[in-house]
C-alpha cells in the first residue's frame, strides 16, 4: 500500500494546508467558486451569512478593566434559534 502524496504527514502539516485552504476559499479561488451548484450570487449570500454570525473581535476595552473569559462570553454571537446554547 502506498501512501497518498496528497495527505498530510503530520498535525502542522494539515493546519498548513487547512489554513491554505481557507486563504483560497476566501479570496475566490477555492472550491466554492468553482461549483456548478451554486450561483455566484447566492455563494456571497451565503459567505455573508457565516460572517455575520462570526464573534465579534474584542476590541475597544482595556484587558485590565474585564476579565478575559466574560469578555469572550459577551464577544460570542449565537443563533437566535440555537436550542443547545439556551440550556
Amino acid at each position: 500500500m502506498t501512501a497518498d502524496p496528497r495527505e498530510p504527514e503530520g498535525l502542522d502539516e494539515f493546519l498548513a494546508q487547512e489554513a491554505e485552504q481557507d486563504e483560497d476559499e476566501a479570496s475566490g479561488r477555492g472550491r466554492g467558486s468553482e461549483d456548478p451548484e451554486a450561483p455566484e450570487a447566492d455563494a456571497v449570500e451565503q459567505r455573508l451569512e457565516l460572517l455575520q454570525r462570526r464573534d465579534s473581535p474584542l476590541t475597544g476595552r482595556h484587558h485590565d478593566e474585564v476579565d478575559p473569559a466574560d469578555e469572550a462570553e459577551q464577544a460570542r454571537v449565537v443563533d437566535p434559534g440555537d436550542e443547545e446554547y439556551r440550556s
